[in-house]
């Protein structure tokens, strides 16, 4: 799925997606999204699930904050064999 539609079908959500196609900028051209959920919570704990060395990202398809906002994110994740 190209990201242009990924944020069209799942709009205000979050997306753990794995990469399928980036590209020279390493920017996501297109994903195969595997988690949606309308709380970050969900997909971080659907991130700590997946094989060691999976090729994904998370994705946020709502408003970016506006221009100088800070914000952080603190995420423990488990990676399992």
């Amino acid at each position: 799925m190209k990201i242009s539609q990924l944020r069209k079908k799942f709009k205000n959500k979050w997306v753990l997606a794995q990469v399928l196609k980036e590209d020279k900028l390493h920017r996501l051209v297109e994903v195969t999204p595997l988690k949606v959920s309308e709380e970050r919570e969900d997909v971080y704990k659907a991130l700590s699930g997946l094989k060691k060395g999976s090729h994904v990202a998370t994705i946020y398809t709502g408003q970016q904050p506006p221009k100088g906002m800070t914000f952080t994110f603190h995420v423990n994740i488990v990676v399992r064999p």
